[in-house]
Order: structure tokens, then sequence, then C-alpha cells
């Protein structure tokens, strides 16, 4: 369904159990550690945080075309799909009272469901409470904290259940000493991060070639596009408040002009910027730049087209995964309060990305 909504920027207690009480209730002991140890690898199987990113991923991708009209049970269904975790489509009444497909938690993690009697979005960031769903005003990003949302009463939060259970038990019963906690790990193929890496350098697109003779505004453009959308190597894992040039987010980029003489050549480039980030400093203006980019002749039915090293232009899908990721580093840190400025900044940045 579409609901009106404003959008937003986003103990261990020990028991001394007498040996003769152990001898007792030995077959009652055993099966608490094997419900324990279930209950553990049942954990294990679903959706972690990585996976949560790229069905943040799959939601910006589903902003645009037939699917912005979709009312919200549909919406997250087909984000879900897209994102490589299906499951049988179920309406927003049946994911509040639950489905086989996803498991209830207390503490939700990006790419959670929140699901009201009649509504279910998906988590983006929960330090902000924010999420993503079907709208009035279309497919956005709104606060489940926000009094709109609170009337609707407190709101119940599911994760993905991955098909991947079987291997684990399979895993498992190989090896029984494998502790639940390095069966995910076993299964996923990957550790938690220590922190973000600080690059000094991030390798940018430099040259982009152009197959004609005598280049026109839509082949320059296409093939710009090309450049651009390719991720850049580096950004996911570089820390964004340090990098050594502003990064621009942009959602348009443009061809209006080419012209050529010779062996030398310019476009003329209109580029769209959601928001920048510049020695640290984060803005969320947006706003248009036009730009003149050389180009040069490689041979007689091709040109180069050399992008600009002096900031990194990054499109809005590339933008919202390197985002969600360090959002996702940030919160796995060991002392996750020390970052709580960079991890709001990001949150907004994320969300202003989403919502525009």
């Amino acid at each position: 369904m579409h609901f009106a909504a404003k959008h937003v920027g986003l103990g261990l207690a020990w028991v001394l159990i007498p040996a003769t009480l152990f001898a007792q209730q030995g077959v009652q002991a055993k099966r608490g550690t094997t419900r324990l140890v279930d209950e553990s690898r049942a954990q294990s199987f679903l959706l972690n945080t990585s996976e949560g990113l790229a069905v943040i991923g799959a939601a910006l991708e589903s902003r645009n075309g037939s699917l912005s009209k979709l009312d919200c049970s549909h919406l997250v269904h087909t984000v879900y799909q897209r994102a490589g975790f299906p499951y049988a489509y179920a309406s927003s009444s049946d994911l509040y009272a639950g489905v086989d497909e996803f498991r209830g938690v207390a503490h939700p993690h990006v790419g959670d469901l929140v699901v009201w009697p009649g509504h279910v979005g998906i988590v983006v960031n929960p330090a902000e409470s924010t999420f993503f769903s079907a709208l009035r005003s279309g497919s956005g990003v709104d606060s489940y904290s926000s009094s709109y949302w609170r009337e609707r009463g407190t709101p119940r939060f599911y994760r993905y259940a991955k098909a991947g259970a079987k291997v684990r038990q399979e895993i498992a019963a190989a090896d029984p000493g494998l502790t639940p906690a390095s069966l995910g790990a076993a299964v996923d193929g990957e550790s938690k991060p220590a922190s973000i890496v600080n690059l000094a350098n991030i390798r940018l697109p430099r040259v982009q070639i152009i197959n004609s003779a005598k280049p026109r505004n839509r082949e320059v453009t296409q093939a710009l596009q090309l450049s651009l959308n390719a991720d850049l190597e580096g950004l996911r894992e570089a820390d964004l408040f340090k990098l050594p040039r502003p990064m621009i987010v942009f959602s348009q980029v443009e061809v209006r002009t080419v012209k050529v003489h010779g062996q030398q050549g310019q476009a003329q480039v209109r580029i769209t910027a959601l928001l920048s980030l510049d020695g640290g400093q984060m803005s969320l203006k947006q706003w248009q730049q036009i730009q003149t980019w050389p180009m040069r002749r490689r041979d007689n039915n091709s040109w180069e087209l050399l992008l600009p090293q002096d900031e990194i232009y990054v499109p809005r899908a590339t933008a919202v995964r390197v985002l969600a990721h360090q959002l996702s580093l940030l919160a796995d840190a060991d002392n996750p309060a020390a970052n709580s400025r960079q991890q709001s900044e990001l949150a907004q940045m994320l969300n202003a990305i989403l919502t525009n």
C-alpha cells in the first residue's frame, strides 16, 4: 500500500548445580545444548550485512520505471528478487504475522524488513531509523521513528532466511567440532572487517574510447556513462572523509556538444550532482555543472575522451553500495560510538541519494 509520510535525511548469570543433578538430568542437558547449537546455527543462516547491502543496491535500481508504481509488498518482493534473495510473495499483513522465509529479529540491520499491519519496507540504516518503501510520492526513504509511523504502532523486524541452511547443516554434520560462529564464516567465506582502509590514491577511469571517426553527442555520452558507471577501484574500502580529492555523486551525465579539429577536440559535459564530499566536509546541495573535457584522436576511426583527475565522479548506484558498505564497517568497529559523526553523515548522504 502507498502511504503519505514526511521524508527525512537517516548479563551473564552463572548457576551452580550439584554434580548429582547433572547426572540425573544428562538427557535434558544434552537436549538443551543441542537446542542452543541449533538456534545459533539457524542464526548463521540469516542474511548477513554484506548481503543486506545488496538488497539496498537493488532498492536504488528499483526507484525508476514501472517499479515505482508498485505497492509496498510487491516493491519489497521485487527488490529482494533482484538482489538474488527470492521468496514466495506475501502481503504486508502476512509478513507482519510471519512467514517461513523470514525470521523475527529484535535489532535490525541494513536490508531487513520493517513491517506494520498493512505496510512493509526495507531498513536502510537502523542507526537513523530509516527505511525504503513505496510512499504516496513514489518509492523513497522515510523514518520509521517519525510520528506518522509511530501512530501505526510498533513495527516488527524480519531478516531473510537464506536457502544455504542445508549446506551449513551438511558442513556441521561433517565436522561436529565446528562452532556455530565458525560455521557461518565457513559458508559465507567472509570475516568481520577491522576498519576502513585509508587509501592515498584511488584509481580513476582516465580515458574513454569513442569508436567513431567524427563522434556525435550521443556516442560520447554513451562512452562516458559506460566509463563512469564502472566501479571505482579502491573507493569501496577507502576512508571517504580522507579522500585526496573531492567526491561528487551524480544522478545524470550528458554530453551537450562535441567539437573536433584535426587531432584535438573537446566535449561540453553537463553533470547533475546530488551531493559532494570535499576534505571531509559534506554538502547535500544539488546542482548542475557544465565542464569542457578535452579529446584527442587515436586513429582515423576513434577518439579518446580525457576524464578529469582532480575530482572523483561517482554515479548514484555506485555511491549507494560504497556508502552502505562503509556504514556497516563503522557499525561493526570495536568502538562504533567513536565514529558516530561519520555514521550520521554517511546515513544522511545515503538517504539523500535514495530520496532524490
